[in-house]
């Protein structure tokens, strides 16, 4: 079975602010599931999210 993480696992894992998860899902700007009320994250689509947010960035950096 995949890892999957709940919003406090996953702000723990980018490291990053809770709201700033939620911003992140608000916007559907990171892949996420719901269960009833319940918000997760399958690890798995979350590496790529990031590998894509990488390849963004390196993007922008080449267009400057």
């Amino acid at each position: 079975m995949d890892e999957v993480f709940d919003v406090k696992e996953l702000t723990k894992y980018l490291r990053c602010s809770d709201s700033t998860v939620r911003k992140l899902i608000k916007n559907r700007e990171i892949p996420n599931f719901r269960i009833a009320n319940r918000i997760y994250f399958k690890k798995a689509l979350i590496d790529i999210w990031i590998q894509n947010q990488c390849t963004k960035s390196v993007e922008v950096m080449k267009n400057d």
